[in-house]
């Protein structure tokens, strides 16, 4: 694979996953925080979405690691999967703490005014999350567990009889990858409760021990948010240039200014 890309932002556990996987091949790739204006027209701003060798841009976590190699899951593991994720919806709880997250992002496209117009419009990207989840909460449907290691146990159970370490056997396969895609994304913003379940909870134990294996695995991994908070603990990913911040916050600015525009834009994405 001589060229990938990749249209993304490293706060999706989907596109962490991905990243992982590529990273995992060692297979170099371009990340974009905007999508293409293809990739726009035909899937809005659903992430992740990857092009490789100039061919069309695929969507879909999974389906990007099996094109990549990685061998099916099942339906029942993607839905396993899937519930590890509660927690999610407090992230905008601080906006501050929300905004100043994706403000954080590094770009390493070499050119400058690349990098400034990503900055410039990545803020679309972070009102349409913040709004979907702050929809989601006020919708009830989803309501905090009583526990959240609980989410983790069918995991926990699943490492008790696999001596090799990984779901995967004795490599990482798409349930490595999405799992811990998913810890970084909890990591990215973190809420406490849920992060100090999986650092103290006795009932995670072996899951922590994963993490762990996983975090040394992938210790040059450029966008590992755990590093901050299980052994073997590691910087955190490269922050954006004060330059880049400062085109972000105005970004954040000029739709706020113009925010009839701006919701209007995400209504249709979400009629879509």
């Amino acid at each position: 694979m001589s060229q990938v890309k990749v249209y993304g932002v490293n706060h999706s556990p989907w596109v962490q996953a991905v990243l992982l996987g590529l990273h995992d091949k060692n297979i170099d790739y371009s990340l974009r925080s905007i999508p293409s204006l293809s990739t726009f027209v035909k899937s809005g701003v659903t992430m992740p979405a990857v092009q490789i060798n100039d061919g069309s841009w695929q969507l879909g976590s999974a389906k990007i690691l099996e094109d990549l190699g990685y061998e099916p899951i099942s339906r029942a593991d993607v839905s396993s999967v899937t519930r590890t994720w509660q927690g999610v919806l407090h992230r905008p709880d601080n906006p501050w703490n929300f905004f100043r997250g994706f403000s954080l992002n590094h770009d390493s496209h070499p050119s400058l005014m690349t990098r400034t117009i990503r900055h410039l419009l990545r803020p679309f990207l972070s009102i349409y999350f913040f709004m979907l989840i702050k929809i989601l909460v006020l919708s009830g449907k989803h309501k905090d567990p009583d526990n959240y290691a609980d989410q983790f146990l069918y995991w926990e159970d699943r490492l008790e009889p696999n001596p090799e370490g990984y779901f995967g056997g004795r490599s990482p396969n798409i349930i490595d990858f999405q799992l811990f895609g998913i810890i970084q994304c909890h990591c990215s913003i973190p809420y406490a409760p849920l992060i100090e379940t999986l650092q103290f909870d006795p009932a995670l134990k072996k899951y922590r021990i994963w993490i762990a294996r996983m975090q040394v695995r992938f210790a040059e991994y450029p966008h590992l948010f755990s590093g901050g908070y299980f052994q073997p603990y590691s910087s955190q990913p490269i922050e954006a240039m004060f330059s880049e911040k400062l085109a972000f916050w105005f970004g954040t600015l000029t739709m706020i200014v113009f925010f009839p525009i701006t919701i209007l834009l995400i209504l249709i994405l979400r009629l879509r």
